[in-house]
């Protein structure tokens, strides 16, 4: 039985720690680089954090497209399978000139969804 701090406390602790405690005594010269750390921290924090919400934004951005319904009930590993394999799917008829002459506006509705999906984890600010 886990009696110490979870996945998401610790890294809640490191960041912290690094932005209250190191970041102010790093040398100019490293502080670009902690910072980097600081963010990438943050990063994946959300992405824990958000994971399956932003992978249900994504199918239900995706599914549409392909004549399917978004299954809310995937989590974890299984939706981020099926998120994959219809992004992949995706790629492939857009490099295959798919989208060229019908269904544009439908595509650019889907790739606009899937970057703000991506942008609240990456960026919330941007989102």
């Amino acid at each position: 039985m886990r009696t110490g701090p979870d996945a998401f406390a610790l890294l809640d602790i490191a960041l912290a720690t690094l932005r209250g405690e190191v970041l102010p005594n790093v040398a100019p010269e490293g502080r670009y680089a902690a910072l980097m750390v600081a963010d990438a921290l943050d990063i994946a924090g959300r992405e824990l954090r958000g994971i399956d919400a932003s992978g249900h934004a994504m199918l239900a951005a995706l599914a549409p497209l392909y004549g399917e319904d978004a299954d809310d009930t995937l989590a974890g590993d299984e939706l981020r399978t099926r998120v994959e394999a219809l992004q992949h799917r995706l790629c492939i008829e857009i490099a295959a000139g798919d989208f060229d002459h019908d269904g544009q506006d439908t595509l650019m509705d889907t790739l606009e969804a899937l970057v703000r999906a991506r942008l609240v984890i990456a960026n919330p600010k941007a989102a």
